[in-house]
């Protein structure tokens, strides 16, 4: 949302300027007013300035004067002079500037409103979407090594997309690998850092390692390789032509001359673990976790050493539980995801995707190695509730009953692996449930408080942005979060309010016109009868003298009915 600064010495068109421009449909424009350009720079400090409209001639500091300090503290902003006949000459040198536009006043409100639209469309132009695209490919071509090492590592993670958006983010990122075809991950680890202590030193180490084995892949080998963590790189490989099992006679060839190149050129020790047979895009964090663990039980004195993953039986014996079991793990790296569901009150979001992430089959988890992995996850679970509830302190908020803290802490509380499941889940859902209730609350509070100062102050300026800083949010987002809850503008009750007091005060009071308008924040009297005007049908005047005549007639009939003299005037006093 762009930000538009309203400034004239004459409070009635500023404020017959901004009433005009709110009725203008889809306009996007926050709108802040201003009656003197001292005025207008202090408000400018406060926050930016994309449009600046304003008169040329006023008291103090002219409108020139006031579009060089605007200028000065936002330069990308644009201006746009209000001028008479005899305000061409001061014109002419600003447009030389540039960004500089002007309507003359006897042009009209449709004349105004064109140059605004100009001028936003200017700006829009500026930052287009083709030119933020352009700008985006620069710094991604710049950010390209980084954004691919993290998406693949999200795929090790096992959050994988469909084939179709895998191609398009493989594409985008340079990856010359295919998602449609199963990939032999190979992991290499440095034993010892030797000379390359240092960051930076080790930086440049883990590339001239890639740049070795790439030496022996291509041009046979669709390669890439990436950091893993501080210590291991991962290989992803494909067979440009031919088959996986030539891919792998040539890898178990050219493993020990890699290792071999790294002593001789780097004096570092490598060691390597080679799988047995490749895998799908799904499972290849899955079988670099395996081979993590075939290097961290080491043999001898655990430098430079080659391993192959176990073949046949003996794999398969293993295999389902294994990577059943490291997909859960990789699913809780997704716990942020659950964390925000919480945080935003999305409970159906909430429960659909915790389902999703530790629906698994319960036998797996029913004895031995499985039945430890089962303590694991619980544990992980009750660690991100127990925590997430301690930062914001729902243990003293919500009810001991509700979420059964015991079966939180304790593993023993659950008969099986689906109950504890389910006593999570649910756990989540009041957690989503309350924090919604709480945010629902909380706006209301503060919609109820900004509704209260507006009642106090009615007779000051209340600007979007004075009544956004009451509430601690940005003005753009608090007039969106305003219309969302209340189904109104600000400025429509900010208006709607004014005009009920006027109704009161003209009602209960022999005060003047002008002095009714002030009192309601509206300086300008004439600004104030056409407002008042046009929510009610009619001038001030008008409905205090309709008022008057039906107080007069209702008197007379009290007179009549044999009320006393004393009880009417009560009556007729101005509430006070």
């Amino acid at each position: 949302m762009l930000h538009l600064l309203v400034v004239d010495d004459e409070p009635y068109a500023v404020d017959y300027l901004v009433e005009a421009l709110d009725e203008v449909p889809d306009l996007q424009l926050t709108i802040t007013k201003a009656y003197s350009g001292r005025e207008a720079l202090v408000k400018a400090d406060k926050g930016r300035v994309d449009l600046l409209l304003t008169d040329i001639r006023m008291p103090g500091m002219n409108g020139m004067e006031l579009a060089d300090e605007i200028l000065g503290k936002w330069p990308r902003c644009r201006v746009i002079f209000l001028t008479g006949y005899n305000d061409f000459e001061y014109v002419q040198s600003a447009l030389r500037k540039g960004g500089v536009d002007y309507v003359l006043k006897t042009e009209g409100d449709r004349a105004i409103i064109n140059a605004i639209e100009k001028a936003m469309q200017e700006i829009r132009t500026e930052i287009s979407e083709e030119q933020v695209l352009l700008r985006a490919r620069e710094q991604l071509f710049m950010a390209l090594p980084s954004l691919r090492r993290d998406y693949l590592l999200q795929l090790m993670e096992g959050e994988t997309d469909s084939p179709s958006m895998m191609e398009k983010r493989f594409e985008e990122l340079g990856i010359d690998l295919d998602p449609n075809h199963p990939v032999l991950a190979v992991l290499g680890r440095v034993d010892d850092w030797g000379k390359f202590s240092a960051p930076a030193d080790r930086t440049l180490l883990f590339f001239s390692i890639i740049n070795i084995a790439e030496e022996f892949f291509t041009p046979d080998v669709r390669f890439l390789s990436f950091l893993y963590d501080r210590t291991r790189i991962v290989w992803l490989m494909q067979p440009k032509e031919g088959s996986m099992e030539n891919l792998g006679r040539l890898l178990d060839g050219c493993a020990e001359q890699i290792q071999m190149f790294c002593k001789r050129l780097l004096k570092i020790p490598l060691s390597i673990a080679i799988p047995s047979a490749p895998s799908s895009w799904e499972l290849v964090g899955s079988r670099v976790e395996a081979l993590k663990l075939q290097l961290t039980f080491r043999m001898g004195t655990g430098d430079e050493m080659l391993i192959t993953e176990p073949t046949g039986e003996e794999r398969r014996r293993s295999s389902c539980l294994f990577l059943e079991m490291e997909q859960l793990r990789s699913r809780l790296n997704r716990f942020d995801l659950l964390e925000n569901y919480l945080d935003n009150g999305g409970k159906e979001e909430f429960v659909t995707l915790f389902r999703e992430l530790f629906t698994v089959e319960v036998p797996l988890f029913s004895d031995g190695e499985g039945r430890w992995f089962g303590l694991e996850l619980f544990s992980r679970l009750s660690a991100f509730f127990l925590s997430y509830m301690n930062k914001r302190r729902l243990l003293e908020e919500l009810d001991s009953i509700s979420i059964q803290a015991e079966k939180m802490l304790s593993p023993d509380e659950h008969a099986d692996w689906n109950e504890m499941i389910d006593y999570f889940c649910k756990l989540g859902a009041v957690i989503a449930d309350y924090n919604g209730q709480k945010q629902v609350e909380r706006t209301h509070d503060m919609i109820a408080k900004v509704h209260d100062y507006i009642h106090q102050f009615l007779h000051e300026e209340l600007s979007l942005t004075r009544l956004a800083e009451l509430v601690y949010l940005s003005p753009p987002y608090f007039s969106r979060l305003y219309k969302q809850m209340t189904g109104q503008g600000l400025l429509e009750y900010i208006n709607e309010t004014r005009i009920a007091k006027a109704k009161l005060l003209l009602k209960t009071t022999d005060r003047k016109i002008h002095e009714i308008a002030s009192q309601v924040g509206l300086e300008s009297a004439p600004y104030f009868t056409r407002l008042f005007r046009k929510r009610t049908g009619f001038t001030p005047q008008e409905y205090r003298d309709s008022n008057k005549s039906w107080k007069g007639s209702f008197t007379g009939e009290l007179h009549n009915s044999g009320l006393d003299a004393q009880r009417i005037d009560n009556m007729n006093k101005p509430t006070p």
